[in-house]
């Protein structure tokens, strides 16, 4: 439980977003993902340690659902928790450097939308002086800021959205390749496959 509330803590603490980019060209790619991910897809979904870049270690990924879920995102999140249905997340890191993921699953789309649109409004309310970046990752809508050397982006792939957001990233795995590197693994997991098989 105290893993899932820093995961949460994390989205909330937040460094910073800036105005952002949408982009709908991952719709004919994400149409899998478009149906509820149940708990174990997610978990799939998730950056695993066996899937870490040379060089970087990975966390255990953890993953919550049901009431314990519910009560968690109720009590600390800014985000809408209006069919939130799991949640999971892992970290990466290098010497000084690191890279979260999180994933939030919804029971549709829809909510999926309202989810991204709250997640990102309360990131612009946190760091209104951060600015844009261009993340072209396949995803349904993306949200992408620098603030320093803590870039992060907001993705909708169907009904989950992605949080990744790292420091100090080093060019050869910068924030672009780790949100392509996510939108695979969803759109991998949407298809019953495990992505790491």
């Amino acid at each position: 439980m105290r893993g899932a509330a820093a995961g949460i803590t994390l989205v909330l603490a937040l460094a910073g977003c800036s105005e952002g980019s949408t982009s709908g060209g991952g719709a004919g790619e994400s149409r899998a993902a478009d149906a509820p991910f149940n708990p174990s897809q997610l978990a799939q979904a998730i950056p695993s340690e066996l899937a870490a870049p040379k060089g970087w270690k990975g966390d255990s990924p953890l993953v919550r659902d049901g009431s314990k879920l519910r009560k968690l995102c109720e009590q600390g999140a800014r985000f809408s928790c209006a069919g939130l249905t799991s949640y999971g997340n892992s970290r990466y890191s290098t010497s000084g450097a690191f890279v979260d993921f999180e994933l939030l699953a919804y029971d549709s789309v829809d909510n999926a939308k309202v989810g991204m649109k709250s997640m990102v409004a309360d990131i612009h309310d946190g760091k209104p002086d951060a600015k844009p970046l261009t993340v072209d990752a396949g995803a349904d809508e993306t949200d992408a800021y620098a603030d320093g050397n803590r870039p992060g982006v907001v993705l909708r792939v169907g009904t989950v959205v992605a949080f990744v957001f790292g420091e100090t990233l080093p060019k050869d795995n910068d924030l672009q390749s780790f949100a392509k590197f996510q939108v695979q693994r969803i759109n991998t997991a949407a298809t019953g496959k495990n992505p790491d098989a």
